[in-house]
This record gives C-alpha cells, structure tokens and sequence, in this order.
C-alpha cells in the first residue's frame, strides 16, 4: 500500500533523514510535562493518568533504537531488526498519541476541580477551599473551661468569675432564611435556602440534611444567593449535581422550576417567589 509505505519511510527517514518520530516525540513529551505539572500544581490525584501517559510514551523506545541502528535503506535490508520494523512503526506511532490523548482526558474529568493539601477528596475549584477542610474547621470548638463560683458578701446569690485565660465563646450563629425552597416532586418535603449559602448533603452538618440516599456525599453541593440571585455548586462529589438532566462542573445559575438531581435517586425543584 503506496501511502502506508511512504508513510513508513517518512516516520524512520523523513525531515531530511532525521525521521519523522521527532515530532511523535516532541507531542509525547509536551503531553507528559503538562500533565505533571498541571496535575502536581492543583494537587489533584491522577495517578492514573500519570502513569497511562509514561508508559505510553516509553513506545517510541523501540522506534528511537531502530532508527539509529538502521540508518539508511541499504542497511535496513541487512538488519536482523528489519521482520520486526513494522511492529516497531506502529508502536512508536502508538507512542506519540496516547499521551496526548491520556493528558486530554485528564483534562476533561479535572476540568474545574482543585486537590486538597489534607488529602480530601477534589472539590470545585470556584469555592476556594476544601468543604471537608472548612466543616472540620466549624465543628472545632474551644475547650470548656469549668466556671468557678464564689460568694459575694453583698450578694445573695452567687456570682461567676471567669477564669482570666477562658476564651470568649461565640454566641450560635442562626442563618436567615430567603423566599426560595427546594421542593420534593409531590410537594411533601420542603426546604426553605438560607441567606447567602446553603450546605446540602448527607451530613447532619449541612443546612439541608439528605439523610435517606446513600449516593448523596456528605458534603454533596451548596447554593450561594447574592441579591436574590441563586447559584447551585457541587462540590466534587463521586455521583454528581444535575440540573435539568445535564451534570454540572462550574457554578450554575438557577431558574424556577429547575428539577435538581442529588446523586442518583434525590430529585427536588428550585421554587422561588422573586422573578
């Protein structure tokens, strides 16, 4: 087959003898690079990926040691190597596109995500820092410090004395409420948003507590409002946010009557009465 040939030649002997594999090599290593950076910059765990695009890219190996052991026609047909050369040619072709197609792949399922220090699962780059990271944080709470009581001469009932050091203990934060809810499908279960941000998950941590669907992540998604405007963000769970049947990767305004689909079985609707 004319083309197959001239092809053949072109990969071993083409670019002025020093063969066309150059740039199959020069598209593995910029793929391989990228990915290690882009992946080690954001601290994300595709190691999978890291390793497909190597080892791909070692294909070329064998077509490198060919050619410059067979460095021209006439000794290509006296090289023991030569049965074996078309192996060889399509390993190496192989070589120059699978990284590149293992760094775009990467590309697609990180799209948007970023890598906790801590080791926590990826979350969507948009919210800044680790969900898991910022609950681990709230439910920290200082020490209790004993109150001690002693009492007053001018007193008759006993009075508190702190200890100097005792730290100031917040008072419970209560979040206001907006006129927006997230409705069950026949209407039997409602939850009204909070004022700037709403936590959904299956932890009883979150402002919205799905309990009941064990595809639902613990920290699943939140909904942040700004001047009455609402934005739905899944933060990087394993079975996903959809919004009207499509999943969604970077924040996601929200429409009334937009159906929500929590994991795989929690559907509910945005309702709200602002236009």
């Amino acid at each position: 087959m004319p083309t197959t040939n001239t092809f053949f030649l072109w990969f071993y002997y083409g670019l002025n003898n020093l063969g066309g594999w150059f740039i199959f090599l020069l598209l593995a290593l910029a793929s391989v690079v990228w990915l290690l950076y882009d992946s080690g910059s954001r601290r994300l765990p595709a190691i999978g990926w890291r390793i497909g695009a190597i080892v791909s890219a070692a294909f070329l190996l064998p077509a490198i040691l060919y050619r410059f052991t067979v460095t021209d026609l006439e000794s290509m047909q006296n090289s023991p190597l030569t049965p074996f050369s078309e192996p060889i040619f399509y390993l190496g072709v192989l070589g120059g596109i699978l990284p590149a197609v293992c760094a775009l792949g990467y590309a697609i399922a990180y799209r948007g995500l970023a890598g906790c220090p801590n080791g926590h699962a990826p979350y969507a780059a948009a919210l800044g820092q680790c969900p898991e990271c910022e609950r681990l944080q709230a439910v920290s709470a200082p020490p209790v410090m004993q109150p001690i009581y002693i009492s007053s001469p001018q007193a008759p009932s006993a009075q508190y004395i702190a200890p100097p050091d005792a730290p100031s203990m917040p008072a419970p934060i209560t979040k206001r409420k907006v006129q927006a809810w997230l409705v069950a499908g026949n209407g039997s279960i409602s939850h009204q948003l909070c004022q700037h941000e709403t936590t959904i998950g299956r932890s009883s941590q979150n402002d919205i507590y799905l309990s009941g669907d064990a595809t639902v992540g613990r920290q699943h998604a939140k909904i942040m409002e700004q001047d009455g405007r609402f934005r739905l963000i899944d933060l990087g769970t394993k079975n996903h946010t959809r919004v009207n049947g499509h999943i969604i990767r970077e924040p996601e305004l929200l429409e009334p009557d937009d159906e929500i689909r929590f994991g795989d079985d929690t559907v509910l609707h945005f309702v709200t009465t602002r236009r």
